[in-house]
């Protein structure tokens, strides 16, 4: 069963949004309207809970 974050994060798994953010938006520029919608995303589904780089990845190659 996944579990639902509300907002919260272990530093575990902040390095693995951090490092999905790093994978997924590397090729937008660092201040792009583009890439803050990448992170949203990504937190989104963290805090529904897709918590690995790659079920994060492939939740985002579905949408």
């Amino acid at each position: 069963m996944k579990m639902r974050h509300n907002g919260f994060a272990t530093p575990e798994q902040l390095a693995i949004l951090t490092e999905a953010l790093k994978e997924l938006g590397a090729e937008l520029p660092l201040d792009s309207p583009e890439r803050e919608t990448l992170a949203a995303e990504i937190m989104t589904l963290f805090e529904n809970g897709i918590e690995t780089v790659d079920e994060l990845k492939a939740a985002l190659s579905n949408a």
